[in-house]
């Protein structure tokens, strides 16, 4: 059996993390001004779409460091390179479409054309194409193919450019299923890829406690703020018990199921957060409202469950330990929807959800502990 080693996390990392997570975050301006009283669907959809082209964006580099990164100079150029691009996206986003999709696509094509330049030095001291590095140059050329189409379209006048990047999302999920080549999972590290995931989403939660600080007001104390903080933390026990410490990281994974678990995590948290500000402001229909809170508290422990096939040796998911995780979620859910026009139902409904899970969480983690 081979050993496995923990690839270490380098700071820059870190730091190219955060400029992901803060565009991310700034993608909530999309759906946190309702029109009417609701955040219309197209919102929504734009909003979850673009989540994905960035977040992909964000996992072609970070695979690459995982398989090949060894940070040589021309690494961190190539590096800065791809930030920038980041930033100038970032400040793309707008509810404006029209006007957002050109420079947001060309940001795009700029940040993969700088991931295809990582692996094409690898391919080339390889001398072979048929490798991991080979299969990505592959993948990445057609959803930068899509999105040089998808930039000449707009430039040619054409509307509804929007599918075009769904895609180039599609494709970037897919095509490593029919691209396959050569392709050893030995490459990967899942240690340090696990733990970059773990970076991301702990960044997204602090983004979370960032957007909530406005109920911490010392002129109209509650509880209110309180129970807004105990829904986030106990979200963040929950990601913490069971990605962190009942998953085993030293393993040989393709980790597809990682991957794309994590979209939905990321997206998830935002979602909440977008949530909580409604329900600060007041100016949106309350059983959307608490629609959007019970959906992503759904998709939120969907995604992070999903990766039980990581479980450590002795550590099992049995039928009552879900059948009690959904009824957390339906005893929740009706809380809120009974109450609707109740704040504090609102909230409450919600910590019966998330406590409840991390609850039997901490609880399967004592029994893996003790025994």
């Amino acid at each position: 059996m081979v050993e496995i080693v923990k690839k270490e996390v380098k700071l820059i990392e870190l730091f190219y993390d955060l400029l992901y997570v803060y565009a991310i975050s700034q993608l909530t301006s999309l759906v946190n001004e309702p029109v009417g009283d609701i955040i219309p669907l197209s919102s929504i959809f734009v909003y979850i779409i673009t989540s994905f082209v960035i977040l992909q964006a964000w996992l072609y580099f970070t695979n690459y460091v995982n398989r090949y990164g060894e940070w040589k100079g021309y690494e961190y150029v190539i590096a800065c390179i791809n930030m920038i691009a980041v930033i100038f996206m970032t400040n793309t986003i707008s509810t404006h479409l029209n006007e957002m999709l050109l420079p947001f696509n060309v940001s795009m094509l700029i940040m993969l054309l700088t991931v295809i330049a990582l692996y094409s030095v690898h391919a080339h001291r390889e001398k072979s194409l048929q490798g991991a590095a080979g299969n990505s140059i592959k993948i990445l050329i057609v959803v930068c193919t899509i999105y040089v189409i998808a930039i000449l379209a707009i430039l040619a006048g054409f509307s509804n450019i929007i599918w075009i990047d769904v895609v180039a999302v599609l494709c970037g999920a897919f095509l490593p299923f029919f691209i396959k080549g050569k392709f050893n999972k030995n490459i990967i590290n899942f240690p340090h890829l696990v733990e970059r995931f773990e970076l991301l989403t702990i960044i997204t939660f602090g983004e979370a406690i960032v957007g909530m600080t406005h109920f911490f007001d010392v002129n109209n104390l509650s509880l209110i703020p309180i129970l807004v903080f105990l829904i986030i933390i106990t979200m963040f026990g929950c990601y913490v018990v069971q990605i962190h410490e009942l998953m085993s990281h030293f393993r040989q994974e393709r980790s597809l199921r990682l991957m794309f678990s994590h979209y939905f995590v990321i997206i998830s948290i935002n979602l909440m957060t977008v949530a909580f500000e409604l329900l600060h402001s007041g100016h949106v229909n309350h059983l959307f409202n608490a629609a959007l809170i019970i959906i992503s508290l759904i998709v939120f422990y969907v995604s992070i469950m999903a990766n039980k096939e990581y479980y450590a040796d002795g550590v099992l998911l049995a039928r009552n330990d879900i059948f009690r995780m959904i009824l957390f979620i339906i005893i929740g859910a009706c809380v809120i929807l009974l109450f609707l026009d109740n704040i504090y139902a609102f909230l409450i409904g919600s910590l019966i959800i998330t406590a409840g899970n991390l609850h039997i969480l901490v609880k399967k983690l004592y029994f893996f502990r003790k025994y």
